[in-house]
């Protein structure tokens, strides 16, 4: 593959694809074209591969849900929409925790430089409170990812 410099930065290669994705990709490059699209869905697959959580175990389990959520959907309705769906979800949810669940009694196990190890005003010792505070947090940060969300 040789790749030949231009003047605004970009570097423009040739890429041998199968017959049916070059058709997909110019479908859906539309106006913009199929380089664009091609662009586009590479910066966002490098995106995605970013923010996935780098612990296997937690990927395993969005995964799983996902794939529980998607199940739902096709059978039921949308879990975010449908009361039922929601039920059948949170019940799949709570069985795949319990799937993952470690052994052990559950004890406060912070690393030393936790915020609430260092904030000493605000130190948890029940599972139920320390999950209240990611909760809010994430609530309160929602506005910030809608943000920039709406940036890219």
């Amino acid at each position: 593959m040789k790749a030949q410099k231009l003047n605004d930065g970009m570097v423009q290669s040739a890429v041998r694809l199968p017959q049916s994705l070059h058709e997909q990709l110019k479908k859906a490059g539309g106006t913009r074209g199929m380089g664009e699209e091609i662009r586009r869905r590479l910066e966002a697959s490098f995106d995605a591969e970013a923010k996935a959580p780098s612990d296997p175990k937690t990927r395993e389990l969005l995964e799983a849900i996902s794939f529980c959520a998607e199940q739902i959907a096709r059978d039921c309705h949308s879990w975010s929409e449908d009361a039922f769906a929601f039920e059948v979800l949170k019940r799949c949810v709570n069985m795949l925790l319990k799937h993952f669940q470690p052994k052990g009694e559950p004890v406060p196990n912070l690393k030393p430089d936790s915020l609430f190890v260092i904030d000493p005003l605000f130190s948890p010792t029940q599972p139920e409170e320390l999950s209240r505070s990611y909760v809010r947090l994430w609530m309160m940060l929602g506005p910030m990812r809608a943000d920039r969300e709406k940036r890219r």
